[in-house]
């Protein structure tokens, strides 16, 4: 997998398609563990400032495809 622990992701074009990611659209991730790579979704994340949270954190899973590498915007 090319995520690892510690890493800071966002949404990909694919996570910020499904509904069920809608609550953390704008925000961003630090994944604190991955599970087994057949596990529904492995990538365990705490979030941060998404769009239903203001100034909190959650913790999410997600599937590898739903996320990317952060990229700070310009």
């Amino acid at each position: 997998m090319k995520f690892k622990a510690g890493d800071l992701v966002q949404l990909s074009a694919a996570g910020k398609k499904s509904k069920q990611n809608d609550h953390v659209l704008g925000g961003f991730g630090i994944i604190y563990f991955i599970g087994e790579y057949y596990a529904d979704y492995p990538i365990h994340c705490e979030w941060v400032n998404g769009a239903d949270f203001k100034g909190g954190q959650i913790r999410i899973n997600f599937k590898p495809y739903e996320l990317k590498f952060f990229k700070k915007s310009s």
